[in-house]
C-alpha cells in the first residue's frame, strides 16, 4: 500500500468528477438523486496545524516495518454527494500491487470506474500508475497515465532523487514536458512515508505530518497530515474477502486518516481527504476518498500474496 493510490485517486476521481456538467437537455429523464449523508457524519477535515509541524529529527528509513508483497482488488462505489456536486453515482474497481523486487519495491496500480451525473451524462476514466521506490527511500521512478472515455488526457513520467532520508533532492519529468525542480529537505517517497506512518502507530503516535513527494502532479509535494486512530469496524454487508486471507490476520490495524495539503499551501482546508482502515503489513482493507463534494469507498474484494524474492 503506497501514498501514490491517494495522490492518484484524486486524478483519476477528483479531477474528472468535479468537471462541470454537461447543460441539460429538454425533457430530461428524472434521474436518481445523490446520496446525501446526514450532518451528524459528514466527514471532519484533518486540520492543518496553525504553525509548520516541528520537523521529525532526524529522519530513519523503519527497517523494522515488514511491508507484504501482495495484489489487491478493491470494489469500488460511491459513498456520499453533496448536492452542488452533480455526481449520483460511481462504480469500478482498483488493482493494486506491491511488488518486492530485492533492492526495491514496484507498484503497479490501475482504476477503471463509471460516473453519472445528474445531468444523465455517464462517463469512464481510467488510470494507470507505477512506480519503483528504492528500499532505502532514495531513488524514485513514476510513470501515470489517465484516460477518459477511452482519450488519453494526461501522462506523466519522470524521476526523483534524494540526497539523504530526510535531505533535500531534485525531480526531474520528461512527459508531459521537460521539466526539473528541487525538492525541499524532508521530502519522503510515498513507500518510505507509509512505512513511517505503519511505525508511528505502532509507537502509539496519534498524529504525525511529513511532505511527501510521488510524481503524479507537476506542481510538486504535499504536505500530509495523518490523524491514527482505532480501526473501524466493518459495515453491515460489507462481502467477504476472497484470496490469501492470511494475509489479513494476527496484523494490528488503526484508523488513519490522511489530509493532503498542496505545496506551500497555507490554507486550513486540505484539497481532499483519504482514510484508511490499515494493517501493520502495509495492506488497507478498506479506503474513503473524501474529496468534500461527494466520496468515494473502496472496499478489499480479493487478495494474492506475492513471492518475495530470493536476493
Amino acid at each position: 500500500m503506497s501514498l501514490c493510490l491517494a495522490l492518484c485517486l484524486w486524478i483519476s476521481v477528483g479531477a474528472n468528477a468535479q468537471q462541470p456538467p454537461a447543460p441539460q437537455q429538454q425533457q430530461q429523464q428524472q434521474r436518481p438523486q445523490a446520496v446525501q449523508r446526514p450532518e451528524a457524519e459528514q466527514p471532519q477535515a484533518v486540520q492543518r496545524p496553525q504553525s509548520a509541524p516541528t520537523p521529525t529529527p532526524p529522519i530513519e528509513f523503519p527497517a523494522d516495518i515488514v511491508l507484504a508483497p501482495n495484489r489487491a482488488t478493491y470494489d469500488m462505489k460511491l459513498a456520499v454527494a453533496r448536492p452542488n456536486s452533480g455526481i449520483v453515482e460511481v462504480n469500478g474497481n482498483m488493482v493494486l500491487e506491491t511488488v518486492d523486487s530485492c533492492d526495491g519495491w514496484e507498484i503497479k496500480q490501475r482504476i477503471k470506474l463509471t460516473f453519472l451525473r445528474n445531468d444523465g451524462e455517464e462517463f469512464e476514466t481510467d488510470s494507470s500508475f507505477t512506480s519503483y521506490e528504492s528500499k532505502d527511500g532514495l531513488q524514485l521512478r513514476f510513470s501515470v497515465r489517465n484516460a477518459q472515455n477511452d482519450e488519453v488526457e494526461e501522462e506523466l513520467r519522470g524521476r526523483a532523487d534524494l540526497e539523504a532520508l530526510g535531505g533535500k533532492g531534485r525531480a526531474s519529468f520528461t512527459l508531459p514536458e521537460v521539466r526539473s525542480f528541487e525538492l525541499p529537505a524532508g521530502t519522503l517517497f510515498p513507500t518510505t512515508h507509509m512505512a513511517l506512518v505503519i511505525k508511528h502507530a505502532r509507537e502509539g503516535d496519534k498524529s504525525v505530518s511529513y511532505r511527501v513527494f510521488d510524481g503524479a502532479r507537476l506542481d510538486g509535494a504535499f504536505q500530509v497530515n495523518a490523524v491514527i486512530g482505532h480501526s473501524p469496524r466493518p459495515a453491515p454487508g460489507t462481502p467477504p474477502v476472497r484470496g490469501d486471507i492470511g494475509l489479513l490476520r494476527n496484523q494490528p490495524s488503526w484508523g488513519v486518516r490522511f489530509a493532503f495539503f498542496a505545496n506551500g499551501d497555507q490554507g486550513a482546508q486540505p484539497e481532499y481527504e483519504l482514510a484508511l482502515d490499515l494493517l501493520g503489513n502495509g495492506i488497507a482493507r478498506s479506503m474513503l476518498l473524501d474529496y468534500g463534494d461527494f466520496a468515494v469507498k473502496a472496499n478489499l474484494v480479493q487478495i494474492q500474496a506475492l513471492p518475495r524474492p530470493k536476493c
